[in-house]
């Protein structure tokens, strides 16, 4: 749940080829904490209004045009409150009808941080404490998994509790998806994850992970979604509607796009290529939201202080750093993200789907925030936020593409292992190259040499290499720096 996922992504920097292709297809997925960073920082607002504006319009126009997604639009709130929105591309690939600040996305991940608002709203009128533990909400005969205790003195090992706020941490120590997580269809993985199978699986879980560490998990965040169901008597997306989007005014953020609004709901793709949109059940907590950059933006500058709203004081409440890790500059919030020091802080999140891709940031000292959305799975949006926030950020890199003769491709058509449990399976479908990690979808992939290739969805790419004979033996990812080799078994 994209973490790249930085989300859904989502996401320490990846280690492994699993991690690093799963960032094109789960909400916020890895990449969670990578960020690219750098000394030189000059927010775009301070450039004069005409030059920033022809700049956000050029960097969309750009990879619209390169084909790494069919639509991005991207919203800007400044100190003053003025709004700005900028849009390219289609709402469905090859179509005619144009995007605008009022096409309607999936936010994937990004809806995490309107779940920990509502529990900071909770909180405040006194429904819960972020203390409590998640036990006592649940129904009679769901057992939550706990952890041993350390002996104490007296002989006692009392058990460790998984709280309200360990979930909303991403420190509960539950591991990022349910091991009986197995969708009917792969395309919608979550419609049919009931509340049933969520409670199967946390009365038969062994906790694993380490309660206070930052493991990020779209379970955790989904089950705190589910208990605030429970606790109010309400649907998610009545909560969300009561509790927030009416009060500020975000009259076309929902769960499910509402029929009236069919003719304004963005088409999901990978890369060009149309997908299903996802439905929710029992985690909608973790990624369930659908909206617009025009009612993003309000959200973005409510969070700034910009929006007189009762709000407030559980959105800062939010912000506040709860959780650090020695393996990455980035600090957790109530849902949040938080880069850099006091004075220069990004709060962000970002989230994607498999046909989505979304990022929302802003910067407290400057007074500004960013949204972007994307109807395809392409997690530059990352990078295009954290840069307009702070140009120190660099832009991903446009895949330069080439012409190679279609009948090499058969040379890399073929299975690559990692090791025993990671393999891609590499296909040809009618002169266009596919990469499957297993479990995961195929994904295209496009020349920019000979052996070389780019994904358009993430800022990857692939080398085949061949032996002395001519034929392609292994290949190797190439990703934040890393270069992970997959031989070839057949």
């Amino acid at each position: 749940m994209t973490t790249d996922n930085r989300s859904d992504a989502l996401e320490p920097r990846v280690r492994t080829l699993k991690r690093a292709l799963c960032l094109f297809c789960r909400l916020i997925a890895a990449g969670l904490f990578v960020v690219a960073t750098s000394t030189h920082s000059v927010p775009v607002a301070e450039a004069s209004a005409q030059t920033a504006a022809a700049l956000v319009q050029k960097i969309i126009d750009d990879r619209v045009e390169a084909g790494l997604a069919p639509a991005l639009v991207v919203g800007i709130v400044r100190k003053d409150g003025t709004k700005e929105f900028y849009a390219a591309g289609t709402l469905k690939a090859n179509g005619t009808e144009q995007v605008d600040e009022n096409t309607i996305f999936e936010i994937g991940s990004i809806s995490k941080v309107f779940t920990t608002l509502l529990m900071a709203q909770m909180e405040e009128q006194g429904d819960l404490e972020f203390s409590d533990h998640a036990q006592s909400f649940l129904p009679a005969g769901v057992t939550m998994p706990i952890k041993e205790g350390i002996s104490q003195p007296s002989g006692e090992t009392p058990p460790t509790h998984i709280a309200l706020e360990h979930l909303a941490t991403h420190t509960s120590g539950l591991p990022r998806m349910p091991s009986n997580f197995q969708p009917k269809e792969p395309s919608n993985p979550f419609a049919d994850y009931t509340c049933q199978r969520l409670y199967d699986f946390l009365s038969s879980h062994a906790l694993a992970g380490e309660m206070g560490q930052i493991v990020y998990s779209n379970l955790g965040m989904g089950l705190l979604g589910h208990i605030l169901e429970l606790q109010s008597g309400k649907s998610y997306e009545q909560l969300l509607i009561v509790w927030i989007c009416e009060p500020l005014g975000m009259n076309s953020t929902t769960t499910r796009p509402r029929t009236r609004d069919a003719a304004r709901v963005a088409t999901a793709h990978m890369g060009s290529t149309p997908v299903a949109a996802w439905d929710f059940a029992a985690l909608a907590g973790c990624g369930d939201i659908n909206s617009t950059a025009k009612d993003m933006l309000i959200f973005a500058a409510a969070n700034l202080g910009q929006v007189d709203t009762p709000l407030l004081n559980a959105m800062q409440l939010c912000h506040a750093p709860r959780v650090t890790s020695a393996k990455s500059p980035v600090k957790i919030g109530l849902g949040w993200h938080l880069l850099g020091q006091p004075e220069r802080e990004i709060i962000w999140h970002n989230g994607g789907t498999y046909g989505f891709a979304s990022f929302m940031g802003f910067r407290p000292d400057t007074g500004e925030g960013v949204i972007i959305l994307s109807n395809a799975s392409y997690r530059g949006v990352d990078r295009i936020g954290f840069h307009l926030l702070d140009d120190g950020h660099k832009l991903d890199k446009l895949p330069e593409l080439v012409t190679i003769d279609p009948r090499i491709l058969a040379d890399y058509v073929g299975i690559y292992s990692l090791n025993p449990d990671m393999k891609l399976t590499i296909k040809n479908d009618n002169d266009q190259l596919f990469v499957m990690v297993s479990g995961q979808p195929f994904f295209p992939v496009y020349p920019t040499g000979r052996d070389e290739f780019a994904f358009k969805v993430a800022d990857a790419r692939i080398s085949f290499v061949r032996n002395q004979q001519g034929k392609v033996d292994r290949l190797v990812l190439h990703q934040d720096g890393l270069d992970q080799e997959a031989l070839k078994t057949n």
